[in-house]
Order: C-alpha cells, then sequence, then structure tokens
C-alpha cells in the first residue's frame, strides 16, 4: 500500500530487486554486433528466467564511459542467483559468448528495492521516461542513517518540483561483481534512478536548489564515492 510524502509523492517500498550491468565494449566489439546479440539473443533469454519481469537498455548522453547499461527488473533480489538464472548462461550460443568475452570489461550488480517516489500527474504509460539521471552514493557507516532521511525527507520531494520529473526509485546493494576494465569500478552501496521526460533538467532553477540545500551538502561531503551518469532510453523488453 502506497503512502504520500509531505508533497505529495506516492511513496512504496518492496522486495523487488534490480540487476545493474554497465558495458565497456572497447575496440574489439562493434557496437552493432553488440546491440544485435543483446536485443535478440542475450536479454530474451534472460526473460525466460521465472522472476525476471521486465528489462531496459540505456544509452549514455553525458559524454561519459561506459557508454551502454542494461537494467532487469526482477521480482528479488535472488532471482539473479537463482539455478535457472545460471543456467541460461549454458543456452548462449557461440556468438553470443564471443561477444561477451571480446568487451574490454563489466560492472555487475544486483540490488534491492528500499523506495519509489512517484509524481502524482505520471501517468502508467509514461514509465519508463525517455531519460534517467543514475546516482551512486557510499556513504561513511556514520552518514547513512542521516543520507536515507535526507532522501525520504527532503531531497525527492524537492526533486519532483524539477520540471519533466517523474519518478526516483532507491536501491541498497545486494552483491556485485566486475571484469576487465571496469575491475577497478565497484558499484555503490545505494543507487538511485530518477526518470525524467527530458534532458534539460540540470540546468531548471528546482534541479539546482534540490542539489544545493545544506543539507544535502552535509550529507554528499561525507561520501566515500559517488556518481552520477544521465542516459537515454535505447530499447525496452518485457518477459
Amino acid at each position: 500500500m502506497s503512502q504520500k510524502s509531505p508533497e505529495g509523492l506516492s511513496v512504496e517500498k518492496s522486495s523487488e530487486g534490480l540487476i545493474l550491468v554497465f558495458f565497456d565494449v572497447g575496440p574489439n566489439v562493434e557496437e552493432a554486433d553488440l546491440n544485435d546479440c543483446l536485443d535478440n539473443e542475450h536479454i530474451p533469454l534472460k526473460l525466460t528466467v521465472p522472476g525476471v519481469k521486465s528489462a531496459i537498455r540505456y544509452r549514455a548522453v553525458d559524454s561519459q564511459t561506459p557508454t551502454w547499461l542494461s537494467m532487469y527488473h526482477i521480482e528479488t533480489p535472488g532471482v539473479a542467483s537463482s539455478e535457472a538464472y545460471d543456467a541460461v548462461r549454458a543456452k548462449a550460443s557461440d556468438k553470443e559468448k564471443a561477444i561477451l568475452a571480446a568487451i574490454n570489461g563489466l560492472s555487475w550488480g544486483t540490488y534491492v528495492d528500499i523506495g519509489s517516489f512517484t509524481h502524482p500527474d505520471a501517468m502508467a504509460d509514461s514509465l519508463p521516461c525517455k531519460y534517467v539521471l543514475a546516482v551512486g552514493l557510499e556513504p561513511t557507516p556514520e552518514r547513512e542513517d542521516d543520507l536515507n532521511k535526507w532522501y525520504e525527507e527532503e531531497h525527492m520531494d524537492l526533486l519532483a518540483k524539477t520540471p519533466g520529473w517523474r519518478q526516483g526509485r532507491r536501491y541498497k546493494l545486494v552483491e556485485q561483481r566486475q571484469t576487465g576494465t571496469m575491475a577497478d569500478k565497484p558499484m555503490s552501496k545505494y543507487l538511485a534512478i530518477h526518470e525524467f521526460e527530458e534532458n534539460n533538467f540540470l540546468q531548471s532553477p528546482e534541479f539546482k536548489h534540490a542539489t544545493s540545500t545544506e543539507w544535502r551538502e552535509r550529507v554528499m561531503s561525507s561520501m566515500v564515492r559517488r556518481e552520477a551518469r544521465v542516459l537515454e532510453l535505447y530499447k525496452g523488453f518485457t518477459a
């Protein structure tokens, strides 16, 4: 059952999970070949696993690397370590195995949902939006509670005033692994995925205010690691 934030956002918490995969493609694989492999082999096979609900692919529009991100919405984080999920690897074609082995590296993580905040004007068919802001934060242990309170009591309500913001979802890391060039780039303990209809939100006064309050500055001053990525929806898939 959903609750309401002070600004009228619909607030829900669940035990659903998210698989997040960043791909550093590198020079040995053509993007067209990677896209064909993921779109027509890799992801459709993953969607046959019980508990895998949907998948979404994004491409970076922020000039940062890696360029490609895949997200899988799963019923629980345990789906990612299930026998059925592991079994689909054995079904991969030789082409898929060769392409995934040739990329420079990847960063893979499983997260558990710890709260979603949805704008009252967001329609069911408007999600996912065209753009996402993905924010990873690694707080010091003594600042963890303050980070969570800031999100729940101030930050989401302020972000919701940004034109085009429709939803923010928060996750906590369960497990992760990295390979190749991504081996020294661990994922952060906390992840936030913000859905925006347009790609001009960073310049809006409302966004700048939401990311410059006294509470925000206090929280960010204690971060061990933080990263933010802006990505554009490439393609969605449903089971």
